[in-house]
């Protein structure tokens, strides 16, 4: 995988780590998916962290 493409997903969250919902609909949309997506299958990711949009989390969810 490209940590490049990572490092520049997580340097967009805030001083949380959670990316804005805006960076997460690009993110996921970028990879052909949608915020509702991540409510159909949680993937094994914690929905709470799928829930505040953690960088971390929606990296692994898309599989990184």
């Amino acid at each position: 995988m490209n940590t490049c493409y990572e490092e520049s997903v997580l340097d967009a969250a805030d001083h949380h780590g959670n990316l804005s919902y805006g960076d997460a609909k690009q993110l996921l949309g970028d990879h052909g998916f949608t915020i509702s997506d991540l409510y159909e299958d949680d993937h094994g990711v914690c929905p709470m962290a799928l829930d505040s949009r953690n960088a971390q989390a929606l990296l692994f969810w898309l599989g990184y």
